[in-house]
């Protein structure tokens, strides 16, 4: 990027009344073509990642390039905006060399946006939000986008639902909005990543969740179970003689164990692995064709050394399926002529609303 060619920016108070850039205050052609904000409030984690406005040529599902990502505990909330502003600042500049960008920094006050190194925040295109974590979640969402741009922030969030229909997903869930929003996104990214292919998607976080997708973009359902540190953490707790163990600690192997931590170590990960093995052999059976398996989520590395069939792994699937999402709301809504207007499919467009979203993993 040439940084010599520059735009002036404007920014608004924390009360949302535009307010005067200090002079040296620029911003480069890229920000001036804001990208997408997309925000995943999960179980354990708020993550983000900034996706340009426009899908380019080289855009792939499989291997999405984002402009900057980073993630927050919940606890840790508050230093949300900063990192969003220091991958933005980065983004900007050119400095990033990874698409991962996750700075832990002291949070900025509300309303401030940043302006110590002259570097603002411009508006982004559109900011997308899935969330299971509930209402204190989505509020301090709400909260980052204020402390960046202002109160004009607050008309800016979409928060996705799941619906009948989606950027070419069909869900099957006898109540389609009970399927939840991250499960949702998850399906629509991996569709847009190996479209064409039948898919047993596992997501391995908080929870182990267990999708199974259809070629032609038919969701057929999936299950929950515990996830990897979850499944350890009950178990310590609920006996009087197991020590609680790490999922990320090595289990030294598949075979039958030899002392107590392995054996807890190697039975929590077979347990893991035979859910998903058992579910991709049942749903090849069921659709007499090759199923590829793709393994996503924090905690899929505790699986990847014990699963015995092959896997695809993608640690960004949730983002890709916002940006899809994104993409298509754009689409959705751009001005048509007469002569080339088509009817609307009301089954992909969502409204957006206030409610809080239903509950759902």
């Amino acid at each position: 990027m040439n940084a010599s060619k520059t735009a002036k920016v404007t920014t608004t108070t924390s009360k949302g009344v535009p307010a005067a850039a200090p002079a040296d205050a620029v911003r480069t052609p890229q920000a001036a073509n804001a990208p997408w904000l997309l925000v995943d409030a999960g179980n354990s984690r708020i993550k983000w990642a900034l996706a340009p406005a426009q899908r380019t040529a080289d855009w792939r599902a499989a291997a999405p390039a984002f402009l900057a990502s980073g993630a927050v505990d919940h606890t840790e909330w508050r230093t949300l905006a900063t990192q969003i502003r220091a991958g933005w600042s980065a983004m900007a500049n050119g400095a990033t060399d990874t698409s991962h960008f996750a700075p832990n920094t002291t949070p900025l006050a509300i309303g401030q946006g940043g302006q110590d190194d002259g570097f603002i925040c411009p508006e982004p295109a559109g900011v997308w939000l899935t969330n299971v974590a509930g209402d204190a979640a989505e509020q301090a969402v709400r909260m980052t986008l204020q402390t960046l741009w202002g109160m004009a922030s607050a008309d800016w969030l979409q928060v996705l639902r799941a619906s009948d229909v989606r950027a070419g997903v069909r869900n099957s869930y006898d109540v389609p909005e009970q399927l939840g929003s991250d499960r949702w996104a998850s399906l629509i990214g991996a569709h847009a990543a190996w479209p064409g292919e039948h898919l047993l998607i596992v997501t391995l976080g908080t929870a182990t969740t267990v999708e199974a997708l259809r070629a032609d973009g038919q969701y057929l359902g999936g299950l929950i179970a515990p996830g990897p540190a979850l499944m350890l953490r009950s178990l310590a707790q609920g006996t009087a003689q197991l020590p609680t163990l790490d999922a990320a600690m090595p289990s030294g192997g598949q075979d039958f164990a030899r002392n107590t931590t392995d054996a807890i170590l190697r039975g929590c990960l077979a347990a893991q692995a035979g859910l998903v093995e058992r579910n991709h052999a049942q749903l090849q059976a069921r659709l007499g064709a090759p199923v590829r398996c793709v393994l996503s989520g924090g905690a899929r590395q505790a699986l990847a050394q014990t699963l015995t069939l092959p896997f695809t792994e993608h640690d960004q699937l949730v983002p890709a399926g916002l940006y899809e999402v994104a993409l298509g709301s754009v689409a959705d809504t751009a001005p048509r002529s007469d002569a080339h207007a088509a009817p609307a499919n009301t089954a992909t467009q969502t409204p957006r609303d206030n409610r809080r979203a239903p509950g759902g993993v």
